[in-house]
């Protein structure tokens, strides 16, 4: 791994960690899914699953949930997303917008089955609470994607041209 990036893998971390604790006030509007589908359609899977291990580490131990019931399924759930994001880069954002509101519906339904499970809660006013949010990160991870993916995507590989053909 060249020393470009690991620094590139530490900025990006940095900006995925610091948005998503930025936009805490404002239930499930985050930016996260945008950018774990830029990482992913720019620098590759490898590199992206690790700013994505990186990210739940440093949200889990920022907001006391370090343990596996958490961290499995965040990085699970966000694993999906750069995946999608890696199998459709070539494709348009309308593409891209569908599916990382996707992997934002398996990222929630991963939660939701894990915290029924150890929390014991009731399933139906698990899922009748959580519907809302659900929508709300599903419409936020598509409106981020149509209007921010391409224009990103483009910085990102106008300053990687060089190292493109290491990428993957």
């Amino acid at each position: 791994m060249s020393l470009k990036m690991l620094c590139l893998i530490s900025l990006f971390s940095a900006i995925l960690f610091v948005q998503e604790e930025a936009l805490t006030m404002i239930p499930n509007v985050q930016l996260t899914f945008l950018l774990v589908c830029v990482y992913s359609a720019t620098i590759g899977l490898k590199y992206s699953s690790i700013i994505i291990l990186v990210h739940v580490l440093l949200d889990n131990l920022f907001m006391n949930t370090f343990n596996l019931y958490c961290m499995v399924p965040q990085y699970i759930g966000l694993f999906i997303a750069c995946l999608f994001g890696y199998l459709f880069r070539n494709k348009n954002e309308y593409i891209q917008g569908i599916f990382s509101s996707l992997a934002a519906l398996i990222y929630c339904i991963l939660y939701l089955l894990v915290n029924i499970w150890f929390l014991d809660a009731k399933f139906i006013p698990y899922l009748i609470a959580d519907i809302p949010f659900e929508i709300i990160l599903m419409v936020s991870s598509f409106i981020t994607i149509i209007f921010l993916y391409k224009p990103l995507v483009k910085v990102i590989k106008n300053f990687l041209k060089d190292d493109e053909e290491k990428l993957y």
